[in-house]
C-alpha cells in the first residue's frame, strides 16, 4: 500500500489508540501499586527494591518497568544490564504529571477517570440499545475519586481569577456582610472548597444528587480546614423547593450532566433574584458541529459517547444534552429558564467557557 493510503493510516491510528489504552492500563497499576510514588521518592529502583518496597512480586514488576521504560514513561541507567541490575527511575517531568498532586499538570487518577467507563459498558449497550440512562449514583468509587481529584487543583489555585472577570463580584465576595454562595451540582466540593479558600469572608452551600459524592464533600471540607464556612448537603438542584437568597449561585462542569438543566437554571435563577450572580461554566466548544474536529472536540464527545450523555439521561422526562453542550443550547436553556440571555466572560480557560446568565 501506498504511504498515504487512507486505510493504511486509519489502521495505524487504531495501532496507536492501542498503544495509548496500554500506557493507561500500566498507569492504572502503577497508580494503584504505589510504583510511581515509590520511584519519586527512591530517584531509581531496581525490580527487586521496587517489590519490596511495596509489597509485590518481583517477576511482575521487573516486567512492568521493562514496559514503562519501552514507552518512555521511565528511564532506564543501563539498557545491556541483566534484567534484575536495571534501574529504573522517574524523571521529574513525569513525576509533575504522575505523582505530584498540587501541580497543575497532575493527571495521576487519569487512569481512574477511564478504566469505569469500560465497567458500565454492559449498562451502557442497554441504554443504546433501550434508551434510560446511568445516573450519576451508579458511578463506581474510582469514578468519583477520579471526577473529583482531575478538577482539584484548579479550582484551589485559580478561582480567585476566575471570579476576578465577573463584573461587581469580586468586591461583594470580599464585603461584609459575608456573602453566600450555592454551588449546584458540587460533587465532591472542591469548586466549593476552591472559592471558599479564595475568600475567606463567604460562606458556601453546596448542593449534589449523590450522597457518597456529598460524603466526600464533607471529608475534603474537613481537611482543608472550611468545614465551618462550607456546607454540603444531598439535594437535586432540580429540585423546586430548593430556595435561599445567595449573592452567587453557580455550576461548575455539570449542567451538561443533568437530566433537567432547564429546572436546575430556575433553581439557579431563583437562588439569585435579589440581584446575586447566576454563573455557569461548562465544557469549551465551537459554536457550531465541524467534522473532522480538535483534539478538544475528541476529547469532549468521547466523554459524551461514553459518560456524560447517558447521566444526561437517566430519570424521567431527561433533556439528553450531553458533553457537547455548545453555547446556543446554554442560551436556549437559560431563555426557557427565565433568563434573558448567557453572556460568555473573557476567562481564558482551555477547556471550560464560562458563562454569566442575565
Amino acid at each position: 500500500m501506498e504511504p498515504d493510503d487512507p486505510a493504511q493510516a486509519f489502521a495505524a491510528r487504531l495501532q496507536q489508540a492501542t498503544l495509548g489504552y496500554f500506557d493507561v492500563l500500566a498507569g492504572y497499576l502503577g497508580r494503584q501499586l504505589g510504583f510511581y510514588d515509590a520511584l519519586a521518592a527512591a530517584g531509581s529502583l531496581t525490580a527487586c527494591e521496587l517489590a519490596s518496597r511495596t509489597g509485590t512480586h518481583e517477576r511482575y514488576v521487573r516486567e512492568w518497568l521493562e514496559q514503562q521504560a519501552v514507552t518512555g514513561v521511565l528511564e532506564v541507567d543501563d539498557v545491556e544490564a541483566a534484567p534484575a541490575e536495571r534501574r529504573y527511575s522517574l524523571p521529574r517531568a513525569h513525576a509533575r504529571v504522575l505523582v505530584e498532586r498540587d501541580d497543575p499538570l497532575w493527571q495521576g487518577d487519569r487512569p481512574l477517570s477511564l478504566l469505569p467507563l469500560s465497567r458500565q459498558m454492559p449498562s451502557l449497550l442497554e441504554a443504546f440499545r433501550e434508551g434510560g440512562g446511568i445516573a450519576s449514583a451508579d458511578h463506581d468509587e474510582e469514578a468519583r475519586i477520579a471526577q473529583a481529584s482531575l478538577g482539584r487543583v484548579a479550582y484551589l489555585t485559580e478561582m480567585a481569577g476566575w471570579i476576578a472577570a465577573v463584573p461587581g463580584l469580586e468586591a461583594r465576595l470580599h464585603a461584609r456582610p459575608p456573602a453566600r454562595v450555592a454551588d449546584l451540582g458540587c460533587g465532591a466540593g472542591w469548586s466549593a472548597i476552591g472559592l471558599a479558600r479564595a475568600f475567606p469572608a463567604v460562606t458556601v452551600d453546596g448542593f449534589d444528587v449523590d450522597p457518597a459524592s456529598v460524603e466526600m464533600a464533607r471529608a475534603h471540607a474537613r481537611s482543608a480546614g472550611v468545614a465551618d464556612r462550607v456546607r454540603f448537603e444531598t439535594r437535586d438542584a432540580a429540585d423546586p423547593a430548593l430556595a435561599g437568597d445567595y449573592d452567587l449561585a453557580m455550576v461548575f462542569e455539570a449542567l451538561h450532566d443533568m437530566p433537567r438543566p432547564i429546572e436546575a437554571l430556575r433553581t439557579l435563577r431563583r437562588l439569585t433574584t435579589s440581584g446575586g450572580t447566576a454563573l455557569v461554566v461548562d465544557l469549551k466548544l465551537p459554536p457550531a458541529f465541524s467534522a473532522p474536529g480538535t483534539d478538544l472536540d475528541r476529547f469532549v464527545y468521547g466523554w459524551s459517547v461514553l459518560s456524560c450523555l447517558a447521566s444526561s439521561m437517566s430519570g424521567p422526562q431527561p433533556a439528553g444534552t450531553g458533553a457537547a453542550m455548545r453555547p446556543d443550547t446554554l442560551r436556549a436553556y437559560a431563555r426557557e429558564a427565565g433568563f434573558t440571555d448567557a453572556l460568555i466572560l473573557d476567562v481564558p480557560h482551555d477547556g471550560w467557557t464560562f458563562y454569566r446568565l442575565q
